[in-house]
This record gives structure tokens, C-alpha cells and sequence, in this order.
């Protein structure tokens, strides 16, 4: 049987004849055999049927077909069988075998189910792969159709992560498109021969010679150029003039493990800090502020989960092990409808998402960390697993800082991330990601400090149609602290907090053509807030229990936007997202006289319902236009509103793990953000560089600053410290990068300011006189340059710069004395400046021998953080000393600190 099976095959490609899909036929009755059924089909309409006998003796027909295409009575024939059939022109074959790869064009039908034969490069042997270039492709079934579509994935082949950014283009037709994040592309094209090229930046061009005859599939795989090491390069390939949004920064993880890090590992969230745009919030410190925002106004997601403390050790580490990272997405500007809860930024990060076929693995050593990341395939295809573990044996360092208050102290910290990838069909995919982390430390006291992460989602990617696709998404994140001292018995303590969020995401996306693009869905999100817990640690403390009451809330929103190509040279994007707010469960507010939220102003205490309150609710508008002037140069302008309804309540510039969040509620109302941008933007020298400028204008309502000498520590009622302000952010970013080459390069310089303004002019909310003021993250000048050297396949040579202006401060400018009383009179609010901050960094990354055939690579990295040992002021601080005001500054690192990581890849 297999024998005329495969002379079948012969045939197909040797007698081509008339599509069969195209005729309509009329045949058979109930009770009819098989055999009956094939015979008059070869009479009636010269449609011949190959097939075993033994497969076929019980199966009858159960009704008579009128004007219906072959296949679709085959398939109702075969409903509930084994059975499988191929068909082409005026021949058909049955099987059971579950999957015939073919590369002529066939149409494979199953009880209830159709579906194009897919093309797949699978193949590990590089010489098969580099035949496919030189046959003939048959893609689809002739069915009469004008237009038809032609989709598919591209992966590298070596690693079989899917390539985002691939150009697919067709040279006789100046057509082309480039795959997304999954590596997934699509054509409309007219039936007929074409050659399809593809191309991608450090691998090496193929193209495929394909007879596109209906809808249908190939996927490709594209090798490196050579075969031993990958090109390493600065940033991901990402073409700012193609794309519609504005204030898109795009990362893969591999693309930053060139760059210096202060302690020698890479870090996804640190990246950022390298970007225009984007300043580091301190010294160490895991805090970023975006365009002039605060470090609690960008919403930071890992596989749809939000994580509200990203890091370890004080900020010098991040939380995540790059090993475990795929790509992460920074949309400063023009923030996609499905985002929201934040009005500075969104960072969107994914860990990765690929099923291999082999074991993997990596580990790494350094003086401070050991890390090791493990990926185990469970079915070929459809289900892996990988988890990553990390640990820290660092104390040592924290003796090496040069701060007084940092003496006998102590850190330690571990992580655990994993994800559990499903893929059952090539219509659905689950991933499954959880992340746990703790962190101790001690700082020159008794008192201890624990924090902990926990981030879980459950993401559901599913594709109806090559138009239509689904993917939802429901996570829980918990974020808690707590602060105990125990050795001095009757000051014995311990204090809580914690924040727990839970969600779902329905969105889907509809892909109208080629030129129209529809998204669309909805978003719940649960929070409940444990402000504080102040417990005496023993009988004997005589430390007062306060334990706040705790806070829930619940955020709903519905999106829709669009994005189509205009004929000639525009592009528009245009969403609305309508976010509700509101607090759950009884709750205690004070009324205030006049309104004033003043401790000396309060008239009562009142109980809220039980429901749903003090609701808050409204539009977000997203708009982006671009203007392509020609291919290689563009314009363009966005329009954004965001609202946030969770604050940071905190009395640094920084985020601490310490920090208070808090819901918003009658008095704290939530922030509001709208910015407008306008761009510039070119590709040069043959698209090897690019060049960006963009300026853009931000207003916030309801931005969050405190009243002088605010306490916020365990204060239940938080509105009588917090400033309900104005805010306004402006600035210009100049970008220039170099992406291509041996030698790679980026430069940025940020103009940006950022201010406040109290709505009180009188009395203890003032600040400058109710006129607008230096907001604590303004810092107009920052420089940026970073530069990568490929000195030969082996060494990698690379070195970043960092200059901004020192951030605002408040300083005491005089002493006087009231009734024999020394008063120290300070400046208006961040009337001054810290020193201005400059740091240069080096690393050498040095990869293991090139030999092709080895059961693992090996590599070493070598770094110097803070080159010409920078004393960088992290803060300045006052004290009085002999009848004198005495100022000091406190420095993170105050000397050059060297690191040194080994990794083991196999």
C-alpha cells in the first residue's frame, strides 16, 4: 500500500489537472458502500480515490449530497473515523497516518476540522535546510480566489526562538512586511510564482522560490552567518520609522548582556536607565523616573502580571534572572489601549516562551551571585518546562560601601522564576509563569528587614482564524514587607505591609487586511492593601500596637482602537479605553471644615456603605499618526490620557521597600495624565544607523507631593500630609544608534523638565507660594553614550557613559535665634541641586573556544563599575554641630568596583 502511496504522490506532481475543490457534485444515497460511492465518483465526474480496503469495509453513506464540493463530503463521510484524506486536482488519497509533510500544494481535511498543509522547516540538518532554497514550494489549493494569503513563522535555527523584525519582502513587487514578536508574517498576494526573501541582521539572507496557488503556510528557519558565535549587538532590531507609535524602546534580553552592570550580571530593568527619556531614580536604586514622572508612575509587568518591587539588594540587582527574559517593551509615549493603571510608562516584559526539543541550560558564578536556569522539553513540541534559581552570599560587598550607616550590616537574597509553556495545537498556546523571591537585610542595627515577591499568571494565546486572534490572561501579585527588632526587650517590634492584586485581560485582535487592524477588550483588577500592622515584639515591649484598616478596590476598563494604513504614506492608531474605579467594603473618613484636609480642620468621623464607593471614572484617549516622507524618514505626533488609581506614599526620590502604597479615595484622588508628542525620525547610511528626535509636553492632575515635614509612617488618615498638585513635564530627546557592524554604538541626550505646583497659596499645603516648583525627579540635561567593540569572534569590548544634572534639594540658608532658640531656615522647596552625577563603566566579554561540535559553551565577563571612582552624591544631609549647621553627602560607591561572572551554556 505504501508503494501506491507514494506513486500517488508521483502523480500529483506529474499530472496536474482541474482543482477539484471547485466543483460542485451531485452523488449518492443512504446505505450506499463506499465502494459504490467511489466508483460512481471515477464514472460521473473522473475523480479517482486511492485507499487500503481494510480501511473502508463498514463505512456507508447515510444521506444523498446535492451540489456540494468533494471535500466537504468526504468530511462527513469520514466524521468520527480515523480516517484522513489528501486531495489534489482530480485525485484524492485516504490515510491515517497523523502527519505527511508535503511539499507540493495539498489540502488535508479531518472530521470537522480544515486546515491548509503546513510547509515546516524542522529539520536539523543545515544541508536539507539549505536545499529548500533551490525547489519549488506548491503553497495552497487553486480555488478561484483573487487574493490569497500567504502566512507563517520564522525562527533562528539553532536556538528555534522566533525572529521578530524579519524582513519578508518580494523584489519584483517592492512588497514586503516584517514578523512580529512570535515571528509571525502574512501576505495578500495574487495566485502565481514568486521568490520570497528574507533578511535579518546578523543572520545570514534566504529566500524560497514558492508556486502560491490558495491560502497556505511556510515557515522558515534562518541560520547565523556563522555557525559559532552570534553577532551581539546593542538593542534589538526595530525599524522607529516603519512603526506608528511613538516612545517605543524595544529590548532583547541577549542584546544587554554586553552592557556594564554595576555587580556583573545583566539586568532587563536597569536597561532602561540607558534609553533617552529614562533617569535612574539614585545610585543603586531599582526606581526609574520617565519623562520627569515618579518612580511609582510606571506600571512594570512580567507575562501580564504587574510587580511592584523589582528588585533586590537596594536596588542593584534586578528581579529577574536574564536568562529567563525573552524581550521587553517600553512605551514611554503612545501606550497601547490594552495598558492601563499607570501615567508615565508601561514596561511589558516576557519571559521566554519557545518549546525546544532539547534539554538546555545555563549557570553562573560571580563573588556575589550564583545563578542557574534550567529548560526541559516534556513532548516534542508541546510542553517544556524552565526555572531559573538564584542566591546571594553578599555581605561581603556591603563593607566595601563607604557609609557610616551601612557598618556590621548584612544582605541576603534568593529568587525563583519558572514558567510551564503548552502548546497542544498551532491554534493554541498556555504558559504558565510564577515568580517567588525574599529578601533579608540589616542595616547597622538590630532592626531586620524581610521583603517578599510573589507574581503568578496563566496566559491563553488562542488563533480562530489567520485574522482573528485571542489571548487572555489572569495573574495574582503580592508584594509584602515586614520590620521586626527584637534585642532591646522592651522596644521590641514588628511591623507589616502588604499589597495583594489580582486580575484578568480578555483581548483580542482582528487583522481586518492588510491594512486595517482592530483591537479590542476588557480588564478587571482586584487590590487589597494591608497599610501597616505595628505589633510589640514580647510581653515585656512597651511598644503601642496600631494596626490600619485595610483597603480594597476594584478597577474595570473596556478598549477598543484601531490602526490602518491610509493610501499613500499614513498611518494612524486611534483607541479609547474607559477605566472605572471605585473602593470596596465599609470604610472610615473624616469630614474636614471647608474641605481642607488638615488635622486641625476635622468635623467628624463617618462610615461609608458597604458596596462599591467613592467611584471614580472616565475616558483614555491613544492617537499616533505617521507620516512617512520616504522610506528611510518619517514624522509623526500622539496624543495620550492614562489615569492612575494606586499611589507610592513615600518621603524619598527613589522606591524603598519600605514605602506605603495607597488606594485612591475620596481625598486622594486619582492622577491624570495627558501628554502630547511630535517626532522626527531617520534611518542614514543605508539603514546601518538611525537617528530620532522627539519632544513632547505632559500635564498631570492629581500628581502626589507632601506638605513640609509630612509623616507618613503607620498615619491612617494619609490625606492630611499628601498634596493633591499640579504637574507639568516637558523635553526633547536626541537619539542617535549604530546597529550593524563590528562596531556598535548609542548616543542620547535628554532635555527634560519636570515641575509642581501646590493648589494652596497659604497655609501648611503651600509650597512657593502656590507658584510651581522643581519636582524631586527634574533633571534637565542627562548624556548618555554607550559603545561595543567586536574585537574578533572571541572578545567583545564595551564601555558606557552616563552624565545628568544633579536632582533637586532643599538646603539650609540661614540660622537664627527666637527667644534664645537656634532656628534653622531653609530654602524654598528644591530650590538647589545635588552635585551633577558622572559615571563611566567597562566590561570585557570573553566567549569560550569556537569548536562546533562541544556538550557546552563556556564564557567570561570582566567589568569595571565606576571607572575614575566617582564620589556621586546620592544625597545631601545637614546636621547642627557646635553651634554650626554641618552638610554631608553620602556616596553609594565611592571607589571603582570590579566584577567578574564565569557561565557554563548548554
Amino acid at each position: 500500500m505504501k508503494k501506491a502511496l507514494l506513486l500517488v504522490y508521483s502523480l500529483f506532481i506529474l499530472f496536474p489537472c482541474l482543482a477539484i475543490g471547485e466543483q460542485e457534485i451531485s452523488i449518492g444515497h443512504k446505505g450506499m458502500t463506499f465502494i459504490e460511492f467511489t466508483n460512481d465518483l471515477n464514472e460521473k465526474y473522473q475523480i479517482k480515490i486511492f485507499f487500503d480496503k481494510t480501511w473502508i469495509e463498514n463505512i456507508r453513506l447515510k444521506k444523498s449530497y446535492s451540489n456540494e464540493n468533494i471535500t466537504d463530503i468526504l468530511t462527513d463521510i469520514f466524521a468520527g473515523t480515523q480516517l484522513r484524506f489528501i486531495a489534489k486536482d482530480n485525485l484524492i488519497v485516504l490515510t491515517k497516518y497523523e502527519n505527511i509533510k508535503q511539499e507540493f500544494s495539498l489540502q488535508e481535511k479531518v472530521a470537522n476540522t480544515t486546515k491548509e498543509v503546513e510547509y515546516v522547516e524542522e529539520n536539523k540538518d543545515i544541508s536539507n535546510l539549505q536545499e529548500q532554497e533551490y525547489k519549488i514550494h506548491e503553497i495552497g489549493t487553486a480555488l478561484g480566489k483573487k487574493k490569497v494569503k500567504l502566512f507563517g513563522e520564522v525562527s533562528h535555527f539553532e536556538s528555534s526562538q522566533p525572529l521578530k523584525g524579519v524582513e519578508i519582502y518580494l523584489l519584483n513587487l517592492t512588497k514586503g512586511v516584517t514578523s512580529d514578536k512570535n515571528g509571525y508574517f502574512e501576505l495578500d498576494l495574487p495566485p502565481g510564482f514568486y521568490t520570497l526573501h528574507f533578511k535579518f541582521m546578523g543572520l545570514k539572507s534566504s529566500s524560497r522560490k514558492i508556486n502560491l496557488r490558495g491560502d497556505g503556510r511556510i515557515d522558515i528557519q534562518l541560520i547565523s552567518e556563522t555557525q559559532t558565535i552570534n553577532e551581539i549587538r546593542v538593542l534589538a532590531k526595530d525599524d522607529k520609522v516603519k512603526r506608528t507609535s511613538m516612545g517605543l524602546e524595544y529590548i532583547q534580553a541577549k542584546d544587554i548582556e554586553s552592557l556594564p552592570s554595576a555587580l556583573g550580571e545583566p539586568d532587563i530593568i536597569k536597561s532602561t536607565t540607558m534609553l533617552p527619556g529614562v533617569e535612574s531614580a539614585g545610585e543603586g536604586s531599582i526606581g526609574f523616573n520617565v519623562r520627569g514622572g515618579s518612580a511609582d508612575q510606571n506600571l512594570i509587568l512580567i507575562d501580564n502580571a504587574p510587580i511592584y518591587y523589582p528588585a533586590h539588594f537596594f536596588g542593584f540587582f534586578s528581579a529577574f534572572n536574564n536568562d529567563m527574559i525573552q524581550d521587553a517593551s517600553l512605551y514611554k509615549s503612545s501606550i497601547p489601549v490594552q495598558f492601563g493603571g499607570r501615567i508615565s510608562s508601561t514596561y511589558d516584559i516576557h519571559s521566554n516562551n519557545q518549546i525546544d526539543n532539547k534539554i538546555n541550560g545555563k549557570v553562573g558564578i560571580s563573588p556575589i551571585t550564583t545563578k542557574a536556569f534550567l529548560n526541559v522539553p516534556l513532548l516534542k513540541n508541546k510542553l517544556s518546562i524552565m526555572n531559573s534559581f538564584r542566591f546571594t552570599y553578599s555581605d561581603w560587598i556591603v563593607d566595601k560601601i563607604d557609609s557610616k550607616e551601612l557598618v556590621d550590616s548584612k544582605a541576603n537574597f534568593y529568587d525563583l522564576h519558572g514558567k510551564i509553556n503548552y502548546k497542544p495545537n498551532p491554534n493554541n498556546q498556555f504558559e504558565l509563569s510564577y515568580y517567588n523571591s525574599k529578601d533579608e537585610f540589616q542595616l547597622h542595627s538590630d532592626t531586620i528587614y524581610n521583603f517578599n515577591n510573589f507574581v503568578s499568571s496563566l496566559n491563553w494565546r488562542h488563533r480562530f482564524s489567520e485574522k482573528l486572534k485571542m489571548n487572555n490572561s489572569g495573574y495574582f501579585t503580592s508584594f509584602s514587607y515586614d520590620m521586626s527588632a527584637t534585642e532591646i526587650a522592651n522596644n521590641a517590634f514588628k511591623l507589616t505591609h502588604r499589597v495583594n492584586e489580582g486580575g484578568f485581560k480578555a483581548f483580542l485582535n482582528y487583522e481586518k487586511d492588510l491594512y486595517t487592524n482592530i483591537d479590542m477588550g476588557t480588564e478587571l483588577k482586584y487590590y487589597n492593601i494591608s497599610p501597616g500592622d505595628m505589633k510589640p515584639y514580647s510581653e515585656s515591649s512597651v511598644v503601642s500596637k496600631n494596626n490600619l484598616p485595610e483597603e480594597s478596590g476594584l478597577e474595570s476598563a473596556l478598549f477598543v482602537g484601531i490602526k490602518h494604513e491610509f493610501i499613500g504614506s499614513i498611518t494612524a492608531e486611534a483607541g479609547i479605553r474607559y477605566s472605572l474605579y471605585g473602593n470596596m467594603g465599609k470604610r472610615e473618613e473624616l469630614t474636614y471644615l471647608d474641605g481642607i484636609t488638615s488635622r486641625y480642620n476635622i468635623l467628624d468621623t463617618l462610615s461609608t456603605s458597604a458596596g462599591l464607593n467613592n467611584i471614580y471614572h472616565g475616558p483614555e484617549y491613544r492617537i499616533s499618526i505617521n507620516y512617512a516622507l520616504n522610506p528611510s524618514t518619517s514624522i509623526k505626533a500622539s496624543y495620550n490620557r492614562t489615569r492612575q488609581y494606586i499611589h507610592l506614599l513615600s518621603n524619598t526620590t527613589s522606591i524603598s521597600p519600605t514605602d506605603t502604597w495607597k488606594l485612591s479615595d475620596k481625598y486622594l484622588k486619582p492622577q491624570i495624565g495627558d501628554q502630547v508628542s511630535l517626532g522626527f525620525y531617520k534611518n542614514i547610511f543605508n539603514s546601518t544607523m538611525e537617528f530620532s528626535a522627539e519632544t513632547y509636553y505632559k500635564k498631570v492632575q492629581n500628581a502626589k507631593d507632601y506638605k513640609d515635614g509630612a509623616q507618613l509612617f503607620l498615619n491612617k488618615y494619609a490625606e492630611n500630609e499628601v498634596l493633591n498638585a499640579e504637574g507639568k513635564n516637558y523635553g526633547l530627546e536626541l537619539f542617535l544608534r549604530k546597529n550593524k557592524g563590528r562596531f556598535n554604538a548609542m548616543v542620547s541626550y535628554t532635555y527634560s523638565r519636570s515641575y509642581l505646583k501646590s493648589k494652596d497659596k497659604t497655609g501648611e499645603f503651600a509650597v512657593s507660594d502656590g507658584d510651581w516648583y522643581k519636582a524631586p525627579y527634574d533633571k534637565p540635561h542627562n548624556i548618555k553614550a554607550f559603545f561595543s567593540f567586536k574585537l574578533s569572534r572571541r572578545f567583545i569590548f564595551s564601555t558606557n557613559l552616563v552624565y545628568h544634572t544633579g536632582r533637586p534639594a532643599t538646603y539650609p540658608i540661614a540660622k537664627y535665634r527666637l527667644q534664645g532658640i537656634p532656628i534653622i531656615y531653609y530654602s524654598e522647596r528644591n530650590e538647589y541641586r545635588l552635585p551633577n552625577y558622572f559615571r563611566t563603566d567597562i566590561s570585557l566579554l570573553v566567549e569560550g573556544n569556537l569548536k562546533k561540535n562541544k556538550a557546552y559553551h563556556t564564557s567570561w565577563t570582566f567589568g569595571l563599575y565606576n571607572l575614575t571612582a566617582r564620589n556621586n552624591a546620592y544625597s545631601v544631609y545637614f546636621r547642627s554641630e557646635d553651634s554650626f549647621v554641618v552638610g554631608y553627602k553620602l556616596s553609594i560607591f565611592g571607589n571603582a568596583i570590579p566584577t567578574i561572572s564565569y557561565n557554563i551554556e548548554f
